[in-house]
């Protein structure tokens, strides 16, 4: 099945397309039904009136959250301040934003109304309003949205992407709530290892409010220097015993911490299984304020709307599904968000509205002590570097009159093998500090790049062939950690909010509570794993540095537990949830291969599949007009892509174009054109650039291990800046 089979109004993108996937087997049953004699002149009609008329007449809007009254509010230095309630209590903050603590208990099986002493999370969530008319004062269920990770900020993306993301996806009118897992950043008790209580403390019980931030983030940045020059597995013959005595010294620095507050500690209760329990109590506190929320209409209320209250067929007989979301979730979640919400669906499956899992993490071998299988696809993504070079030509700065594809491989590999024969060395001009460059950092950036090739090759091939010249430009010294990047400021200046110092070992904490068998091996098996992961991956050095964190990690996951590989609540059959879930994968993703999204989606019943022809980690790597369809389709009206059905090779799934891909500028052709159509196709270009700008701050699944790398955003930024001065 290819993107010609769908069918799409492109009259205008603020209307939601109708995508009528065909039957994909003679038995296949058509899952979603349209509304009848409603032609598209008529949804035209009836958007332009609800959204259009109220202003020609001077309709004023109801009031909603997102009325602001000129105060800025709170901000990242003062959100401590934030009154946490068992309550959504929104208070204005960022000027246009809304945030709120949502207190839940640390532990389920402890509520928090058994007892006072029970522990607590504070869950910080930021509220990105959508626009609203008429008696309707919120969504009736918020689009939740994860970034990945695990680690990563979903309020930091909310901030950033929010107003982008309901651009992107046609649904102004849908609140987007961005939310910290547990343990995360913006979320309390953080997942820290490194920041402890003072020994001077008057109160015999430690607290994590008196822990001392500023010099835990001191001492990790120190242990994080400390272990640069090791390289990544294969970078000496006592690489891999370094990384791994280091990983195993983290470990115990996380045991130490965690046994000051005995059952009470947050790093026992950071696993998936229970931030996908806190997801519930958003969903459930969400109702509970929507229904105080006034039900007085507008001045003018409009007779007629669009209704979405139409029944979806089930495709195995079963009870219909309904499309209404209240009291349901609705989640996007990338990479390490899609464990998150099909852990969500596998949990509570009578409480799905729509999740779109977008970059699909393989439960069963999330789960597991060593995950090589997510690097199935790694080859082929980084393969395709030097043909995108050869289809560039003299765009791509690596490229040489009448160079083969062979050629610009060949010449990659030379500059690699002469970085790790000769770093490069020199002095900066401004601290008078060394600094160096060597093939670690090179290949670190190469992985990184696989993430998001349509942006990202052409800074790889910028790097490599300035090293190929023996030039050391901005984009090298930035990369190589060049001391003008580092701010002492936040160490020794006046304490910043707690909220301000990024780092904690939340990542760490999540996946190592995951594991269903903790990781435990000795060097020689691990040589062993290694030797074998060589075999499959060209980037086998990097990615065991990061798959390795949690050997010798022995905190143990306490709270609510999903053991994917074997489940005794569902077993081997597929799980029903009550609204089928959308899975996304690239065909050639570095991380989490389209085998994984396969695999996932036959965990669930109905659940359709969408394969973007593209190369990257998760949908937003390329754009792809078909994919986004999609997306609008099964958020607005509940439109499901097929089941898919086969394997790999022969099985038979949607299929998307991407229309973007490296060097090659979408949507500057359009730019030049003429007529509403293109305009709104450049405005979609603009946005998706906006929400991937924002997904480039989180250091996604796989790139934890590479945190001393700038960020894309950051990459981008550089050379973006280098070409302007050059031109």
């Amino acid at each position: 099945m290819n993107s010609t089979t769908y069918r799409t109004n492109e009259k205008n993108t603020l209307v939601w397309r109708e995508i009528e996937p065909p039957d994909t087997t003679k038995h296949h049953r058509r899952r979603v039904l349209l509304a009848k004699g409603l032609s598209i002149a008529a949804v035209l009609f009836l958007w332009w009136s609800y959204h259009s008329v109220p202003g020609l007449i001077g309709c004023r809007k109801t009031e909603t959250v997102a009325d602001a009254d000129g105060v800025e509010g709170y901000r990242f230095d003062d959100f401590e301040s934030i009154t946490p309630s068992e309550k959504l209590e929104w208070h204005k903050c960022f000027t246009a934003f809304r945030c709120a603590r949502l207190t839940v208990p640390m532990d389920y099986n402890r509520p928090l109304n058994a007892s006072k002493d029970n522990p607590r999370v504070h869950i910080g969530l930021i509220l990105v309003p959508g626009i609203h008319t008429g008696s309707e004062k919120a969504s009736k269920s918020p689009l939740l949205i994860n970034p990945g990770g695990p680690g990563g900020s979903g309020f930091t993306f909310a901030l950033g992407a929010g107003r982008a993301i309901q651009q992107l996806f046609g649904v102004p009118d849908q609140d987007v709530v961005g939310f910290d897992p547990r343990g995360i950043m913006m979320t309390t008790p953080r997942a820290d290892c490194y920041s402890f209580p003072p020994d001077n403390l008057s109160s015999s019980l430690p607290s994590p409010d008196d822990e001392d931030y500023v010099q835990g983030s001191f001492h990790r940045f120190l242990w994080a220097q400390s272990g640069r020059e090791i390289g990544f597995i294969n970078s000496s013959d006592v690489a891999l015993q370094k990384l791994d005595t280091r990983i195993r010294a983290t470990a115990k620095l996380c045991q130490t911490k965690d046994e000051l507050y005995g059952d009470d500690g947050i790093l026992q209760y950071v696993s998936t299984p229970n931030v996908a329990r806190d997801m519930l109590s958003i969903v459930d506190a969400w109702d509970e304020w929507t229904s105080t929320l006034s039900n007085e209409p507008a001045v003018c209320d409009l007779p007629v709307k669009v209704k979405e209250e139409e029944l979806h067929s089930s495709a195995d007989g079963g009870i219909p599904y309904s499309p209404d979301t209240k009291g349901k979730l609705v989640f996007w979640g990338l990479s390490y968000g899609t464990m998150l919400g099909a852990t969500f669906a596998s949990l509570f499956p009578d409480r799905v509205g729509r999740l779109i899992l977008d970059g699909v993490v393989d439960a069963d071998g999330f789960v597991g002590p060593l995950w090589t299988e997510s690097s199935w696809d790694t080859n082929k993504t980084f393969d395709s570097f030097a043909t995108y070079c050869h289809k560039a030509a003299k765009r791509c700065d690596l490229y040489q009159d009448g160079d083969e594809v062979q050629d610009i491989a060949n010449r990659f590999q030379a500059v690699e093998m002469k970085l790790r024969n000769e770093p490069l060395t020199w002095i900066d001009e401004q601290s008078k500090m060394p600094a160096s460059f060597t093939n670690t950092h090179l290949r670190g950036l190469t992985f990184q790049s696989l993430y998001g090739p349509t942006i990202m090759f052409p800074i790889l091939a910028s790097v490599v062939s300035n090293l190929h010249e023996g030039i050391i430009d901005e984009l090298i010294k930035q990369l190589a950690g060049n001391s003008p990047y580092f701010n002492s400021q936040p160490f020794c200046g006046a304490p910043l909010s707690r909220f301000s110092y990024p780092g904690d070992e939340a990542g760490l904490a999540v996946m190592c509570s995951d594991k269903r068998h903790p990781l435990n091996e000795s060097l020689p098996n691990l040589e062993k794993e290694f030797e074998s992961l060589s075999n499959m991956s060209y980037f086998s050095d990097v990615y065991m540095s990061f798959i390795l964190i949690c050997d010798g990690y022995g905190i143990k996951n306490k709270g609510l537990t999903m053991d994917w590989d074997d489940n005794p609540a569902h077993g081997s059959e597929p799980i029903r949830t009550s609204f089928p879930i959308l899975f996304i994968s690239n065909s050639a993703d570095p991380v989490t291969p389209l085998h994984a999204g396969l695999k996932m989606a036959k965990k669930f019943v109905d659940a359709g599949l969408i394969e973007q022809k593209s190369e990257g980690h998760c949908s937003l790597s390329a754009p792809s007009r078909c994919t986004n369809d999609w997306i609008q389709g099964y958020l607005k009206t509940g439109i499901v892509p097929p089941h898919p059905v086969g394997d790999l090779g022969d099985g038979k799934w949607v299929e998307c174009r991407a229309e973007g891909y490296p060097w090659k500028s979408y949507g500057a052709e359009s730019s030049e054109a003429q007529g509403e159509d293109a305009r709104a196709e450049t405005e979609r270009i603009k946005t998706l650039n906006k929400v991937q700008q924002e997904l480039g701050k989180v250091k996604l699944w796989g790139t934890q291990s590479l945190d001393w790398i700038p960020t894309m955003q950051e990459l981008v930024a550089v050379y973006e800046s280098q070409n302007h001065r050059r031109h």
